[in-house]
């Protein structure tokens, strides 16, 4: 913006008495149809509302926008490359032409999608289910309908990319259509947001997956993404799509009933017990020295903390003695009880057998990268998710005469057929990333 004293001022034009040339100049909110300050605030407002929309339509759509000159370069960062989706006039009306297309190629990536997975997704405005609420005495009840809203380009990316590698996981117990994926205008359960849900029967009984509000916000479409944006690997769509197809997996092998559940839960370290005041089943979770620990609270509106405990559950203090609340117990962190795992967890996120195993699924299966992690840090995990994963394979697709797997899944997470080539590339892999991690531990 220019300043006063680099303009010429006409007198006579800008109405200044010429006959009294020691009339000051007229004040500087004079010289403009509005006031300058005035001015300078609108400009303010009109460049923040532009910041505005287009901050908006990026969150809207998981795109970026980047103006350059007169013109607004909408792109789509996925699968590790950026692809210019619009270049449009820097305007509303530009935005508007760009969501046209954008619309255009969401509908046509949803129609792929359907066809080749048998998935599909919610759409604007479409009715979920009522929300749960928490009532203070712990009790629950029912709220309001939760919306739903339809799939921008970038989740569209980041679930394509954890179909083609979770196959046969997208799959409803029955084989004959996949999961339907949804996207909530509100929080599952109230005032307590998450990432997404696994949920085995929606409004009409079908397997489902549910994505909060803001989850998928800002976050990268995959893996490729997340590594050249330096994010953790949890911060990917793609990441997240996996975990709950894993939860998937588990409902589809009979995870509902006690006895599957208990023997792969124990596979990993995990042994259940039954609280003698609700009589439901929980968890205790086994230490390197056969210590053990168990994650609960007192109330429900207290946070979750890691305690000692016995074999039977009773929860211990720091003197090994039997106290009768979470509060009085030894707590640990999940750093600690990480480190002193039996079976350590391959990620921060083990509250459960279920969630920690379907964490060691996500890792398994979504590049070769991250198996090489899981497999790094908690082989007896990568071996348990490994077989549980072959059986899945094995139910969906068959096993030849000889009883032989007719597919088998390769270090990059994708299904190739049960060849010669194929087992030599798993073998090669597991036992470079076992010599590694040996050259490593003689250091």
């Amino acid at each position: 913006m220019f300043q006063l004293k680099d303009v010429f001022i006409d007198r006579s034009f800008a109405g200044v008495q010429a006959e009294n040339p020691d009339e000051p100049l007229r004040k500087e909110s004079d010289l403009c149809t509005l006031p300058r300050a005035q001015e300078r605030s609108d400009r303010k407002r009109e460049t923040e509302s532009k910041a505005t929309a287009l901050t908006d339509f990026e969150k809207k759509h998981g795109v970026t926008v980047e103006q350059k000159d007169d013109k607004y370069i909408i792109t789509l960062k996925a699968n590790g490359v950026d692809e210019e989706i619009a270049r449009t006039e820097a305007s509303a009306k530009g935005l508007e032409q760009a969501e046209k297309e954008l619309g255009r190629r969401i509908a046509e990536k949803k129609k792929h999608l359907e066809t080749t997975f048998k998935v599909s997704f919610s759409t604007d405005g479409e009715d979920v289910l009522n929300q749960w609420i928490e009532k203070q005495d712990c009790s629950w009840e029912r709220g309001a309908m939760i919306k739903a809203r339809g799939p921008n380009l970038n989740e569209l990316a980041g679930i394509e990319a954890a179909l083609y590698r979770a196959q046969p996981s997208h799959l409803t117990r029955d084989g004959q259509q996949g999961v339907k994926f949804y996207f909530l205008t509100d929080n599952y359960y109230r005032k307590d947001p998450a990432l997404a849900y696994f949920i085995s029967g929606d409004k009409n009984g079908r397997q489902a997956v549910y994505f909060e509000p803001g989850a998928n916000e800002g976050k990268p479409a995959t893996e490729a993404d997340a590594d050249r944006m330096g994010k953790h690997h949890l911060y990917s769509i793609e990441a997240v799509a996996h975990h709950e197809l894993m939860h998937n997996a588990q409902h589809n092998m009979g995870w509902s009933t006690p006895k599957t559940k208990e023997g792969w839960a124990r596979a990993v370290g995990w042994m259940p017990f039954e609280d003698p005041k609700t009589h439901e089943t929980k968890w205790i979770f086994r230490g390197k020295e056969e210590d053990l620990y168990r994650r609960d609270k007192d109330h429900c509106k207290d946070e979750a903390k890691w305690c000692s405990c016995t074999k039977a559950g009773g929860l211990l203090n720091a003197g090994a003695q039997e106290v009768a609340s979470v509060k009085q117990a030894k707590h640990f962190t999940g750093d600690e009880i990480r480190d002193r795992a039996l079976v350590k967890p391959c990620t921060y996120y083990f509250v459960n057998p279920l969630e920690m195993f379907a964490e060691g699924g996500m890792k398994y299966r979504v590049n070769e990268r991250r198996r090489e992690e899981l497999l790094t840090e908690s082989p007896t995990l990568y071996e348990a998710v490994k077989k549980h994963d072959q059986y899945e394979i094995n139910r969906t697709y068959g096993v030849d005469a000889s009883q032989q797997p007719k597919y088998i899944r390769k270090p990059d997470g994708y299904l190739a057929h049960n060849t010669a080539e194929s087992r030599k590339a798993i073998e090669d892999f597991e036992e470079r990333v076992k010599n590694k991690a040996k050259d490593k531990s003689k250091r």
